[in-house]
């Protein structure tokens, strides 16, 4: 190909591998594992054929992408999950996640005594050889249960059972984010992005899709154990939602109530878009809009990235993006 034509290029173990034949790479943003399929025509190069993908397990993956031809941008790092072998088309396939797969695939075998949500962030981190990104939080975890500073996830009933199930619960409550990009754990508040200005000229596919028969109130109804009480908290108008959850206080109820509201007003107005793929684009960033008309054009939340490159259609990105702004 040309230099200025995209370039991939996929390491398993530190090794280039040859023959790439397509690339997907599925961003996976906030609370989920971002995934890829890679192809590759078998025996491109000596060694590398049958006998070395069938005897891949769970190796380390690199994917870089160079979108201008030039200087390769680390897009994913991860691990191999799964081979398949299409000896009719002499292809072999390698999918995987990133690095999020170490939490999600490690069972908590132990109490966070006296811990707060960062300092069991920066443990867990360090257990796996991540680089924290970690923002220090001040309550202990027993606080968030009312029960006592040990947060166990031991035994068949449990609530969390994996290192990646605490952590998003952790973030939830705090209201934080975590995510895995590259080698580094993140784990703090949302940050308030600058929108990339877009219009339909810059797309080669846009189409929206609007639900009208959303709820537009929640009630979250609850009974309290310790206080012998019921709670119940409102918020909204129109169309009710009822939500119960057991030994809520007040203040957990609005919140729930609240971020209920907050979850189905991203499904009132969504956009799906195909452009030319770029090695910036992130679930969290927010896209404006313009040139469509009406109140489409606004400011849009990207939920999910996948990107593609192959030698059909060459570099490209589907993008699903909720509106910032409720209808």
């Amino acid at each position: 190909m040309p230099l200025e034509q995209p370039r991939a290029r996929v390491s398993i173990d530190g090794v280039p591998v040859p023959g790439l034949v397509e690339l997907e790479i599925d961003a996976g943003g906030c609370f989920q594992a971002g995934r890829f399929l890679a192809a590759f025509a078998l025996g491109a190069v000596p060694g590398f054929d049958v006998t070395y993908y069938a005897g891949l397990t769970s190796q380390n993956v690199l994917i870089e992408v160079a979108p201008d031809g030039l200087g390769y941008v680390t897009m994913l790092t991860g691990q191999v999950d799964a081979v398949r072998i299409d000896w009719t088309r002499r292809l072999a396939s390698i999918s995987g996640r990133d690095l999020t797969a170490l939490l999600i695939d490690t069972e908590i075998a132990q109490s966070f005594v006296n811990q707060t949500a960062s300092q069991i962030a920066q443990g867990i981190a360090g257990e796996h050889g991540l680089v924290p990104n970690v923002m220090p939080t001040t309550a202990l975890v027993g606080q968030y249960y009312q029960l006592d500073h040990a947060r166990t996830a031991l035994g068949l009933n449990a609530h969390v059972t994996t290192e990646w199930e605490l952590l998003t619960a952790l973030a939830l409550a705090e209201g934080y984010l975590v995510s895995i990009t590259g080698n580094t754990l993140n784990f703090g508040p949302p940050q308030a992005p600058v929108p990339v200005f877009m219009t339909p000229g810059s797309m080669s596919g846009l189409s929206f899709d609007m639900i009208t028969t959303l709820p537009g109130a929640a009630t979250v109804k609850s009974w309290n154990c310790r206080n012998k009480s019921v709670v119940t908290e409102t918020q909204g108008a129109g169309l009710m939602a009822t939500i119960i959850r057991p030994n809520l206080v007040q203040a957990q109820a609005q919140a729930l109530a609240q971020g209920h509201l907050q979850i189905l007003g991203q499904h009132r107005l969504i956009m799906q878009a195909r452009m030319p793929a770029d090695a910036v684009l992130a679930p969290g960033m927010q896209l404006f809009l313009a040139g469509v008309g009406g109140a489409l054009d606004q400011t849009y939340v990207v939920d999910a990235v996948k990107r593609r490159l192959d030698g059909r259609a060459g570099f490209v990105q589907d993008v699903r993006a909720h509106a910032a702004a409720v209808m």
